[in-house]
């Protein structure tokens, strides 16, 4: 197993795991009413139940995990002179590089959907713990954090493609 992948497969499982936990501890910690938007002098202006917030985590994680693990059974099965990359008939001939090469980009994408997911979940939980206060803080971090995990993911993919495929050994 490649390092590559082998470091994939763990942010798989530890995004997962951050995500249950978050989704778990933020469920158990919150008021009934969750105060999802704030005016700028730091009161809530928005709320949202719990349960609401909790299922509806629950679904977009289910929704983007089925949806890629279909896009990745999917995409081996197609045409390889249809696919607009970089390279074409070198990958064409390395297709199971290719293959690898777009599964790992996928799990990547999940993983980055569960982490962004969990880091928003453990921001909400603590802006929820400071409700009252006249300066909420803890949160400026996030919109960059999330801006940078989505865009790393996204230009890796072409950039791995405009290289070469590795050679065999």
């Amino acid at each position: 197993m490649k390092v590559s992948t082998f470091a994939i497969r763990l942010w798989r499982l530890v995004s997962l795991a951050g995500f249950a936990t978050m989704l778990i501890y933020t469920y158990v910690s919150l008021e009934t009413n969750v105060a999802v938007g704030f005016t700028p002098d730091s009161r809530p202006d928005v709320f949202m139940s719990r349960d609401y917030l909790f299922y509806s985590c629950v679904a977009i994680f289910l929704i983007n995990n089925t949806l890629i693990n279909t896009l990745t059974k999917l995409f081996p099965k197609v045409d390889g002179t249809k696919l607009p990359i970089p390279n074409q008939q070198l990958w064409i001939e390395n297709r199971d590089q290719l293959n690898e090469i777009f599964r790992n980009w996928f799990y990547c994408l999940m993983a980055a959907v569960k982490t962004i997911m969990a880091l928003s979940l453990y921001v909400l939980g603590r802006l929820n713990s400071q409700l009252g206060s006249t300066n909420l803080s803890g949160h400026q971090w996030l919109l960059p954090v999330c801006t940078a995990i989505i865009a790393i993911v996204i230009v890796s993919l072409p950039i791995r493609l405009a290289l070469k495929p590795a050679a065999e050994e």
